[in-house]
């Protein structure tokens, strides 16, 4: 009871709140839609407006400019007018020796006096073709800077200085050449009053809290509102907060327009170049000074939308109660229905609409779930009840149909289950008897099994003490080959190095053939001396007979040593024989050798052939006995569940009989009987 009381609770803030939550969601997408459409509005006007604004400040800037200019052109024309006063000649002013007479300088005087007085110079004077004062008034500089200099030496024409400032005061330094028949002599300078720039820039108004200043090609403020901005050497890129890009776009002379901060302010820019010199005008307006007329469209739009939606409001809500009083009957039928109130009437809506079709399908959904549960009760207790003829006995629409098609096919499924049952609990007790001779069968085999596995183990583990002496063997056989190979390896060395000492034999009984053949040809040749010897010695009578008897023992010596001569030649040859023999033996038992080192090879990789053999015959007969051993557990549990098999065997034919006489309560129809 507290369970629904609370759930009455629940159902009646949720009926509460349809009202309110129709109000709510329309309001919220109302002012959704009023806030994008203000926003929307709002950046479209500021966009609007700082487009056109840049696109009126941008002929303005450029208007402004040709303004500077006209006033920058009326100075450069007092000074053209100047620079060619007849009185600044200098023919006229030469004396007889060429030099400049003394009214030159009066003259010059005069014009710069005059000059200095009408048209408001802070100081004028005239320069030498090195930049060196000649002439001038008021506290003209004794030497022109050097960049302007330069600058009018370039030119050679009329030159406006792009500094402002002068001797810590304002002015307009302008610089003409004074030319004699076509060659400048001297270069006229005056420094104008900064009042004719700023009068023109102070005329420039736009907006309440506009400006227009001037920058140079460096970006310095040349001329501004505030002269002290000028005064201070201030830049452009401190001014716009290091806006770089924008700076050089003004400083580059270029038209155009931009917006940047400046002092924090949001500003929209506008410049254009001042022809004739080397600035540029710009004008800045501050987007607040326009902000405030779209704020107040904005506040007269917010102020429209908000009666607007207060009178939307108002319909919503009288829409809402016209809807939500159908819906809280529909709604409280509904919970009633999930709770499981299948009787109280549906009261119907007569409003010619979706809700009265609403309340007339609510309750034709009750009535037909009434039919549907009672026909599905009635089913399912025959189904408890043992009887699995029975059949539904409602006509289901619709999707209702599966529910229908459902019992159909639980009474057809259940009925082929039981009858699947049926035969299978009648083949269970028969294959139960079949289990029961097959399990005394598998416990003997299972015992013969045993028997032949433990003789297996025993032959071989004989098998496996042969294999071990025949591993000792081949271990001491490759052991003796090693050593024969090592033996045979040593006889080819020393084989070859006695070799190596026949040659050199044969080489030195070379060297000796040579040497008593060159012993042979000397004694041949001392013959011939001894004969000429005895032959003059003859000639001279007995003066000579001493020196015959010296020729004559000369002689014999030369015949002792060419038989000496030919005796080691003939040992040599005979040495030489014997050595070709012993070389031509040598090479025949190295030969062998080579041949019983290429047998013991053979013989030693065949025994590790077989020492490899005969290991991996003992690793697999390792791995056989204890596979042998895995197979002779095996064969235990095998007898064991071979007893176990015989037991449950006789529990499962008792099991049989009973599924046998629980499935024959079903009462199942004729195509299913058996």
């Amino acid at each position: 009871m507290v369970t629904k009381k609370s759930d009455f609770h629940s159902d009646r803030r949720m009926r509460r709140s349809l009202n309110g939550r129709i109000l709510r969601n329309n309001t919220l997408n109302i002012l959704i839609l009023v806030a994008v459409c203000c926003v929307i509005m709002v950046l479209s006007m500021q966009s609007l407006a700082n487009s056109i604004l840049l696109d009126s400040l941008q002929p303005m800037a450029r208007q402004s400019a040709k303004t500077v200019e006209a006033n920058i052109h009326m100075l450069a024309d007092r000074m053209i007018m100047l620079a060619s006063d007849s009185r600044m000649s200098i023919v006229s002013h030469v004396d007889g020796a060429g030099e400049t007479s003394e009214t030159a300088a009066d003259s010059w005087e005069a014009v710069l006096t005059e000059a200095a007085e009408i048209y408001e110079f802070h100081t004028i004077a005239l320069y030498n073709l090195n930049g060196v004062l000649v002439q001038g008034i008021g506290s003209a500089p004794d030497k022109l800077e050097d960049s302007f200099f330069a600058l009018l030496q370039e030119t050679d024409n009329l030159t406006t200085y792009t500094k402002t400032v002068f001797q810590d005061t304002l002015g307009i330094t302008m610089g003409m050449p004074v030319k004699e028949e076509g060659e400048t002599v001297f270069y006229m300078v005056g420094v104008y009053k900064y009042d004719v720039l700023n009068d023109v820039l102070s005329s420039i108004n736009i907006g309440k809290n506009g400006m227009a200043y001037m920058v140079n090609r460096e970006g310095i403020v040349t001329g501004h509102p505030d002269q002290e901005k000028v005064k201070s050497g201030a830049t452009l890129l401190s001014l716009s907060e290091g806006n770089e890009k924008a700076i050089k776009r003004v400083t580059t002379g270029e038209t155009g327009a931009t917006e940047f901060d400046i002092d924090g302010q949001k500003m929209l820019v506008a410049f254009s170049p001042i022809r004739g010199t080397q600035w540029a005008l710009v004008i800045q307006v501050p987007k607040a000074d326009y902000n405030n007329l779209i704020n107040q469209a904005m506040v007269v739009a917010g102020v429209c939308t908000l009666a607007v939606l207060i009178i939307s409001i108002l319909v919503i809500l009288r829409l809402a109660r016209s809807i939500s009083k159908p819906v809280k009957n529909v709604t409280s039928r509904m919970v009633s229905l999930a709770d499981g109130d299948l009787h109280t009437e549906v009261t119907n809506v007569r409003s010619g609409d979706e809700l009265e079709v609403m309340t007339r399908t609510l309750s034709d959904t009750v009535e037909s779930v009434n039919r549907y549960i009672l026909d599905i009760h009635q089913v399912l207790s025959g189904v408890a009840d043992g009887n699995l003829q029975i059949e539904p006995q409602v006509e289901y629409k619709g999707d209702f149909t599966q529910i229908h098609n459902s019992l159909g096919n639980i009474l057809h499924s259940m009925n082929e289950t039981i009858t699947g049952f049926r035969s299978a609990a009648t083949r269970l007790a028969s294959m139960a008897d079949q289990l029961s001779g097959q399990s005394g069968q598998l416990h003997e085999a299972s015992m013969e099994q045993n028997q032949a596995t433990a003789a297996l183990v025993d032959e071989v583990t004989h098998v496996k003490e042969q294999l071990a002496g025949v591993t000792e063997s081949s271990g001491q056989t490759h052991t003796m080959t090693v050593e024969i190979i090592r033996k045979v390896q040593e006889a080819n060395n020393q084989m070859t190095s006695l070799s190596e000492a026949m040659d050199d034999i044969s080489a030195h009984a070379q060297e000796i053939t040579s040497i008593a053949k060159s012993i042979d040809d000397i004694a041949f040749q001392t013959s011939i001396l001894a004969l000429n010897a005895s032959v003059e010695a003859a000639h001279a009578g007995s003066a000579g007979k001493g020196f015959a008897v010296v020729a004559e023992e000369v002689k014999d010596l030369a015949g002792k040593s060419a038989k000496a001569a030919q005796s080691a030649m003939e040992i040599v040859e005979n040495t030489r024989a014997v050595i070709q023999t012993g070389v031509e033996l040598n090479a025949s038992t190295a030969q062998s050798l080579r041949a019983i080192y290429g047998v013991s090879a053979e013989i030693s990789e065949i025994t590790d052939r077989l020492v490899d053999a005969v290991q991996g015959q003992e690793n697999a007969l390792i791995i056989m006995e204890e596979r042998i051993a895995t197979i002779s557990d095996i064969a235990d549990r095998n007898l064991q569940n071979a007893g176990g098999t015989s037991q449950s065997s006789g529990l499962l034919a008792k099991e049989a009989e009973e599924l046998q006489a629980q499935v024959h309560k079903f009462a199942l129809k004729e195509d299913y009987d058996i």
